[in-house]
């Protein structure tokens, strides 16, 4: 079984956040399962240089073949001029494929020429459906969904949700394809770090205890509310630490709020690794407050580093209270202040709160998990295509 992943962007062009991560992580763990994994993408990588390209020759990442096509001019909606004649001519020769994301022309490209061949296809919108999400450039999000993305997701095969959330926006719009619901995994094994200590001696981290916030620096993730969460704790002897990529300079405007909160914030920038993993294991918490998340990759990977998690509701982990692994709270800073301050007040607690957040994790979030009920839905298709062939 043949399966072509195509999607605008992959690892290493970690400064698009999470799906690249989880994108390349069920690709992995897919080849594991004994799928044969191809993947189409572009070199785009954000505002730095693009990465290397790979075309004839697919680079191999984790017994996955990768071509990374050139970002071409203009450099509109992913635009890969290469990328499209590849897909014309090579697309008849996979069993399935597997777009990721919406809004962008590799994936508008792959959906009309699976349709013209014949090729099953299956969609992962990765929460770019979320209204929170269709709310930035509505104007023209509404536009290319009437035309274009509409047909692309009624046409497919079936539609990939990766959190409870998501799989209820999907049915309630109803698309017309069945939603799979197979959530993100994360290296269990890899986490938690056995010795965060070199990395808090870099960070200035180790004498005192820090929250951790884990994601790109942009107004969604709206950290505005955490600095207003921050501001309202009478307990002051934490440091927050922010982790991640600065979007479009929105560092630069939350940097007063947070000044005006006086908890000292230390700005780490992107990290991966060892380095997120020593964070994210040392962390008296994680917080996330986001206006929309498909899934939120940075709360399983904590979970499995045993740290406890604080979730506004905004965000699909509804799983946090049941379990005892953190917090899933209202999406203010009161709500969000009110489980910060309980954790930092009481270490046993938040330990205990880790501790069972590792449990879940293990019985979740592996990636195992999510790619055995994805490669199950591949072999209903081709078993049905092969079904129709022979009557």
């Amino acid at each position: 079984m043949r399966v072509l992943h195509v999607t605008p962007y992959y690892a290493p062009a970690y400064v698009y956040g999470g799906p690249p991560r989880s994108i390349a992580g069920l690709c992995a763990a897919l080849a594991r399962l004994g799928v044969a994994v191809d993947v189409a993408t572009t070199t785009a990588n954000g505002s730095g240089a693009p990465l290397p390209s790979a075309t004839a020759v697919p680079v191999t990442r984790e017994a996955v073949a990768v071509r990374y096509f050139p970002w071409s001019e203009p450099r509109w909606l992913w635009h890969a001029t290469g990328l499209r004649r590849w897909l014309k001519r090579e697309i008849a020769a996979y069993d399935v494929v597997h777009i990721h994301g919406l809004w962008h022309l590799p994936g508008w490209h792959a959906a009309r020429l699976a349709r013209r061949h014949e090729v099953p296809y299956v969609v992962s919108p990765r929460g770019m459906l979320e209204p929170e999400a269709l709310a930035i450039r509505a104007g023209r999000k509404a536009v290319a969904f009437a035309a274009i993305e509409r047909q692309n997701l009624t046409r497919a095969a079936w539609l990939h949700a990766t959190s409870s959330r998501e799989c209820e926006t999907l049915e309630a719009r109803s698309l017309g394809p069945p939603v799979v619901l197979a959530a993100n995994g994360v290296d269990v094994d890899g986490l938690p770090s056995a010795d965060p200590t070199p990395t808090l001696n870099a960070w200035n981290l180790a004498d005192r205890p820090y929250v951790l916030f884990l994601g790109r620096v942009h107004p969604i993730k709206r950290l505005d509310l955490l600095a207003h969460a921050i501001a309202r704790l009478r307990n002051r002897a934490f440091r927050l630490v922010v982790a991640g990529p600065d979007e479009g300079g929105h560092r630069a405007q939350l940097e007063p709020l947070f000044a005006q909160s006086g908890v000292e914030v230390v700005w780490t920038g992107p990290v991966d690794g060892a380095a997120k993993a020593d964070l994210l294991t040392a962390a008296r918490a994680l917080v996330l407050c986001s206006d929309s998340e498909s899934f939120g990759l940075a709360a399983a990977e904590a979970l499995a580093a045993g740290t406890p998690v604080i979730a506004t509701r905004t965000l699909a982990w509804e799983h946090l209270e049941p379990s005892g692994a953190g917090r899933w709270v209202e999406q203010t800073p009161q709500a969000i202040a009110a489980a910060l301050a309980e954790l930092l007040a009481d270490p046993d607690k938040a330990r205990a709160m880790g501790q069972r957040g590792q449990l879940l994790a293990t019985r979740l979030f592996t990636w195992t998990t999510s790619a055995r009920t994805i490669a199950d839905g591949y072999g209903r298709l081709v078993a049905d295509a092969a079904t129709a062939r022979a009557s």
